[in-house]
């Protein structure tokens, strides 16, 4: 009897443990659609330009001048968020079926980019910082875009559907633009 007792509460402690790791359908979403958020300039010409008005200097304006590395820093600061929340999506428990599509999704979307952020997008900042022509940042932008432009917008849009969904299915207080 006492045996049937310790393992009903253990089995009673555990299960509160392991409940207490899941996060709500809220947080499960932030971390896995809302996160989303920073690549939204991701092989876009939008992003090529933002990176080289990171470097502009104007002489008669003290308080522009740059240190050299300030487009490396945008990049190294998004790899480093990447890679937080590529972290977290996968320490994350899914809260429900739903969850595990979008939890497999989100990490495959944030997975694509990291490494286009690690080599391409490092280089095109080391480009920018170093002021070489905006022409020549421009072509390797482009060269970006249409190498992985299409498989990130499909990735993106595929997660950002299924989170709409999920979002509706748990009444999360969200706008998705529309």
């Amino acid at each position: 009897m006492k045996f049937n007792l310790f393992l009903s509460f253990t089995t009673l402690v555990i299960t509160l443990l392991t409940s207490c790791n899941r996060p709500s359908a809220d947080e499960f979403f932030q971390t896995t659609v809302l996160n989303t958020n920073i690549l939204n300039e991701f092989a876009s010409e939008r992003f090529a330009k933002s990176l080289i008005a990171e470097t502009v200097e104007f002489p008669d304006i003290p308080s522009t001048k740059n240190n050299g590395d300030e487009a490396q820093q945008i990049v190294d600061n998004k790899i480093a968020y990447i890679e937080q929340t590529i972290k977290k999506i996968e320490d994350s428990t899914a809260p429900d079926e739903d969850g595990k599509i979008i939890k497999e999704k989100a990490l495959d979307l944030f997975k694509f980019v990291l490494p286009v952020y690690q080599k391409e997008y490092k280089n095109l900042a080391i480009m920018c910082d170093q002021k070489q022509a905006e022409n020549e940042i421009m072509a390797e932008s482009e060269k970006i875009i249409e190498t992985y432009g299409s498989a990130y917008e499909e990735k993106y849009v595929t997660l950002l559907t299924l989170g709409q969904d999920y979002a509706e299915k748990h009444h999360l207080n969200v706008s998705f633009g529309n």
